[in-house]
């Protein structure tokens, strides 16, 4: 059963892509039924997008959906994994989560400037970045904590092959 948590996000989630969406198609059908192109409609799909896929990184895709280059690791050992997945975690949480103050240095100071038509701030416009360098920083400090506790092999356990998956090239 999801957590209140999943069910917020997703919602935001969805939501934002089906108000980019539907603010697509009212763009196309004032432009090319009615021959009243908008000038607003470009900048919010813009927007919209923006935060939909930091939005989805940060809190809908599990770690299991984002790219990666797994051919040494499937081929460890579970130590091994344990390992490599310690170091990665290090790495990718230490480089997101340093990367906070001078992304929020930056975000403070776009807030000044705004986007051409809506007049938004480009704070506003660049704040989901924040959210996902937070939200991914903090998921691999959560991963680094397991690793190191008792549990661990749960964290390097092999996922399970899923063979309705037309993506899986297994």
């Amino acid at each position: 059963m999801p957590t209140l948590f999943k069910k917020v996000t997703d919602l935001i989630g969805t939501a934002s892509y089906g108000i980019l969406f539907l603010t697509f198609i009212f763009q196309v059908i004032m432009r090319f039924v009615f021959n009243k192109p908008l000038t607003w409609s470009d900048e919010l799909i813009v927007i919209l997008y923006v935060f939909s896929m930091f939005w989805a990184g940060a809190f809908l895709l599990r770690e299991k959906d984002h790219v990666m280059l797994d051919l040494i690791y499937e081929h460890l050992p579970l130590q091994g994994k344990r390992i490599f997945s310690i170091a990665y975690s290090l790495l990718i949480g230490g480089l997101f989560l340093w990367a906070v103050p001078a992304s929020y240095s930056y975000i403070s100071f776009m807030m000044r400037e705004k986007t051409p038509v809506l007049d938004v701030p480009f704070g506003i416009v660049f704040g989901a970045f924040m959210l996902f360098l937070i939200a991914v920083g903090l998921f691999y400090v959560r991963k680094l904590f397991v690793l190191c506790g008792a549990n661990w092999q749960a964290e390097v356990a092999p996922i399970a092959r899923d063979d309705h998956n037309s993506e899986s090239v297994e």
